[in-house]
């Protein structure tokens, strides 16, 4: 395994070594886990070789956010994918992806980088939109995975590689859940006891509103208002929102879904005392993907 810091040795090495095979790369922040281990080996799969990058990018968060969301874990990471056999692993150091003099951004527009998830963390699309466009730009892949768990992020990706002609294929892989059905992710850890008996009633919600739709219900408000009450339920939890939309624009549909659906997004957004979690539901070609 190979473990690359500079910028130029990237993209020396994604033009060189592994430029003879078709290229798997997932984006983290690193403290990996089980949902990480997934992308990993459908990369290993399906590709000749498999890159994992790990950065927190500080311009996706308030100043003092990033260290308290994502603790350093650089060790058990990186015996992580080693046991993994990942082939390179890389590392940018912050000063060379951005630099003091750095002032070229991406900037997205619509509703999938202005509502939702966009709305609560405002600075957070411009800075995520572009680190991963860095990231791919430097790492060179044939096709970039992702997890189903944050969905408005695959609709962002989404979006970015279509409009700037990005030569890549997304594969989006399914949520990787606990047993209790909560999606796994590194603000976990940060659950107090209570908390992480609560969280689950996220995943619960999603559930309740893919049951009503399920039965014919098409009454967006009644749908809501089903996830919001299994949610509120618990004192442990403040909502933000628990809602629908198209899962590739992040528009709102009407108040009354259609009849015939094929593709629909279930999302809701809570706090846990000061740990924020969200979650979805897919319904694709009118299957959903639990």
């Amino acid at each position: 395994m190979r473990i690359i810091h500079d910028l130029d040795e990237m993209t020396e090495t994604a033009r060189g070594w592994l430029s003879g095979g078709i290229i798997g790369f997932i984006p983290t922040v690193g403290y990996l886990h089980a949902g990480h281990a997934s992308l990993i080996q459908a990369a290993r799969q399906e590709c000749e070789y498999s890159i994992v990058s790990i950065f927190v990018n500080p311009l996706e968060f308030d100043q003092d956010e990033a260290p308290i969301l994502y603790p350093n874990n650089l060790t058990g990471d990186i015996q992580f994918l080693d046991k993994e056999q990942v082939d390179v692993v890389f590392i940018p150091r912050f000063e060379e992806m951005y630099p003091p003099d750095f002032s070229t951004y991406v900037v997205v527009f619509g509703p999938v980088a202005e509502r939702l998830e966009a709305a609560f963390r405002p600075e957070h699309v411009r800075g995520y939109a572009t680190n991963i466009v860095k990231l791919l730009q430097l790492v060179r892949p044939d096709v970039a995975y992702f997890g189903q768990n944050n969905a408005q992020h695959v609709a962002l990706i989404r979006r970015l590689v279509r409009d700037l002609s990005i030569d890549v294929k997304l594969q989006v892989l399914p949520t990787v859940r606990d047993t209790d059905g909560l999606a796994l992710s590194i603000r976990n850890q940060a659950l107090s006891p209570e908390e992480r008996q609560a969280a689950p009633l996220l995943y619960q919600a999603l559930l309740a509103g893919k049951a009503l739709i399920e039965q014919g219900e098409r009454n967006l408000a009644l749908i809501e208002k089903t996830m919001v009450d299994v949610i509120t339920a618990s004192p442990f939890i403040k909502l933000d929102y628990a809602t629908a939309c198209d899962p590739q624009s992040f528009e709102q549909p009407g108040d009354m879904l259609p009849e015939t659906l094929t593709d629909l997004l279930l999302v809701v957004a809570a706090h846990f005392g000061t740990t924020r979690l969200n979650d979805n539901l897919l319904l694709r070609d009118g299957h959903w993907l639990i």
